[in-house]
């Protein structure tokens, strides 16, 4: 059991040193990415804890899922795969509990440890029987693939919407705005296998277009709810905060969609990452890493696409 564990964190450690980024400094940008996102939620959203305790039990479910639930009962005998699980989910859901303690929600922190290790005890949440729809065609895999396994975070991105309007709070609307606009820049965060950029008969630059392109229309199609929402139920001032960060939005899947194929097929290295971080603290860059990104991206490609 305690070789599982190890093996987990080595493989983290792994995953964010291939991202590109010193591994000690990939954990403390998590760390304080995650505060955060829970200080704004607490700061911008009335009886937050209720929606944080979610939240993070929401995320949790991931951790049951079929596949890694089979693995484990192939690895565990049936008293320590009960004992790996709820210390899995114990584990996991340890940051979310502790940020209640320093709220001060000491009986929602104790009682998220404890759904948390009564979810252990149900796995198997996938249902493979079941294909979830997507408003999306067949040939753009990304957002079909994407959409499918994190159609979750859009129920709760339109939820939270709906709930800024009702304790009218506008700030909670552009957080679930770009949380969308987040989770579709995560569909373009690993490169494709060659065969898939080799086969199109394009050149780079009509390549490219076709990528923007559909990655800004699919992207469009997923926030409009949201920016309608916020448009007719907050005044005019804040519009222009909404069309602001939705321009905003679009510029940065565009960014991520250029910094792939800027080293493409290598994994993101950490330039791209400082350029994405660099755009969030300056966002005009955005336009200038747009531009380097794109350039790049031309030459990279003319030596693997068939024209």
């Amino acid at each position: 059991m305690k070789f599982y564990f190890t093996l987990q964190c080595k493989r983290i450690y792994r995953h964010i040193d291939e991202f590109g980024v010193i591994p000690l400094i990939g954990v403390a940008a998590i760390i304080a990415f995650f505060i955060g996102i829970s200080r704004i939620l607490f700061d911008t959203v009335q009886h937050a804890h209720y929606y944080y305790m979610l939240i993070g039990l929401g995320l949790s479910l991931k951790l049951g899922t079929t596949k890694r639930t089979d693995f484990l009962k192939k690895c565990f005998p049936t008293n320590s795969f009960l004992k790996v699980r709820m210390l899995e989910n114990s584990f996991f859901i340890l940051p979310f509990s502790i940020f209640l303690i320093f709220k001060q929600c000491y009986l929602e922190a104790i009682v998220l440890q404890l759904l948390a290790i009564g979810i252990a005890f149900m796995n198997n949440f996938e249902k493979r029987s079941i294909t979830i729809p997507t408003p999306f065609g067949k040939k753009p895999f990304e957002f079909v693939i994407g959409f499918r396994n994190t159609f979750w975070v859009f129920i709760l991105a339109y939820s939270l919407t709906c709930i800024s309007i009702v304790v009218n709070n506008y700030n909670l609307g552009v957080f679930s705005l770009l949380v969308v606009f987040a989770t579709c820049m995560s569909y373009y965060s690993k490169p494709e296998p060659l065969y898939y950029v080799w086969i199109h008969a394009l050149t780079p630059k009509v390549f490219l277009y076709k990528k923007l392109k559909t990655a800004i229309s699919f992207s469009g199609v997923l926030t409009l709810p949201i920016i309608i929402i916020l448009s007719i139920c907050f005044p005019l001032i804040e519009l222009q905060f909404t069309l602001l960060f939705t321009f905003l939005g679009f510029c940065f899947v565009a960014l991520t969609i250029l910094g792939k194929y800027h080293n493409y097929p290598s994994q993101i290295p950490l330039f791209q990452t400082l350029a994405l971080l660099v755009s969030l603290l300056f966002p005009p860059l955005v336009f200038v890493f747009i531009l380097v990104f794109y350039r790049k991206s031309i030459k990279n490609l003319n030596s693997i696409l068939t024209c």
